[in-house]
């Protein structure tokens, strides 16, 4: 998303009032940021969170309905 938004790790630190080193660890998934930090990530890069909280729901059902398929087809292979 950063890269994608032409920020430097640098300048996401900057904007964020983090380390370069913080940012870094962020985007390795070493830590997470805390919310009021996501939120500004977003906004930075230009995401828009609706758009995102409805690509999460759709995941979400998709899993949901796999689940519930293969815990189906289990039953009658008993």
């Amino acid at each position: 998303m950063r890269v994608n938004a032409g920020l430097t790790q640098k300048e996401m630190a900057d904007k964020l009032g983090i380390s370069r080193e913080t940012v870094s660890n962020y985007e390795l998934d070493v830590g997470q940021p805390k919310m009021r930090d996501f939120l500004k990530w977003l906004l930075f890069c230009k995401i828009d969170t609706r758009s995102l909280v409805n690509q999460i729901d759709q995941i979400q059902n998709q899993v949901n309905g796999s689940v519930k398929r293969a815990h189906h087809t289990k039953k009658k292979v008993k």
